[in-house]
């Protein structure tokens, strides 16, 4: 492993910690490349002026299918909101004990989300559980460039259909205890190997999962996959550049 290597942590929910300002700025000052998702348009138009100074930090822009009975998606804010970032997430389907109108609904959101009026140059993280399939089948159609499956759970068969559309898939610290997740860990070719803490829904070492955790969650991983910080550094260096940013030093 390269001496210094930063660190990357593509999916953390900032606005669940009890005191968000106090992580982010943890994130900051220990360099680590990370992106806050959010699960509603209206969270991303509070908090994304709160940093947008920041230069190891972005805040992505939401709408979690989990909350699609409770709050319809504003398709004007989104629209508004989109023109502010280049990272949409946490997104995706979850059809887990909902009527059919509600899976309907979640299904428009997730196209509209996906439509070339937004998925130019922009980066996805994606909620799929147990709706990898039609995931995959929107992501085709809208012709997304640019993906991470968010701690993958499903068919082995569509997570290589994925892999060969060039989608990333990041890996958590809880995926190492289940003999499942190895299972599609094991499958993912290193390639396409990202790192998330999905904090603060995850513990560590039964503790909640914070910044000054994550070096020792690489650490972990490398017993699974050898030089683990290496290539989750290259390979989301990689995303940058084929999202076209010109300088990778900058997100």
């Amino acid at each position: 492993m390269r001496k210094n290597m930063p660190l990357i942590d593509t999916h953390v929910h900032i606005d669940y910690y009890s005191s968000p300002h106090q992580i982010a700025k943890s994130y900051e000052q220990n360099k680590i490349y990370t992106f806050f998702v959010t699960n509603l348009p209206e969270v991303f138009e509070k908090l994304h002026y709160d940093f947008q100074s920041y230069k190891y930090v972005r805040i992505c822009l939401g709408y979690h299918p989990q909350v699609c009975s409770e709050f319809p998606l504003d398709k004007q804010l989104f629209r508004k909101c989109a023109l502010h970032t280049k990272y949409i997430g946490e997104v995706g389907l979850d059809f887990k004990n909902e009527h059919v109108d509600i899976i309907n609904k979640q299904i428009d959101a997730f196209e509209f989300i996906t439509t070339p009026e937004f998925n130019t140059n922009k980066i996805y993280s994606i909620h799929s559980k147990h709706t990898e399939d039609i995931i995959l089948e929107i992501l085709k159609k809208n012709k997304v460039k640019h993906a991470i499956l968010h701690w993958y759970t499903g068919k082995l068969s569509t997570l290589d259909k994925l892999v060969n559309e060039g989608y990333y898939f990041s890996l958590n610290p809880k995926m190492t205890t289940s003999q499942n997740a190895l299972k599609r860990i094991e499958r993912i070719p290193p390639q396409r190997i990202l790192f998330e803490t999905d904090g603060p829904f995850i513990k560590y070492n039964n503790e909640l999962i914070l910044p000054n955790h994550i070096q020792k969650a690489y650490n972990d991983f490398e017993l699974i996959i050898p030089n683990f910080q290496e290539i989750v550094f290259q390979n989301f260096r990689r995303l940058l550049l084929e999202r076209d940013l010109k300088n990778e030093s900058r997100m």
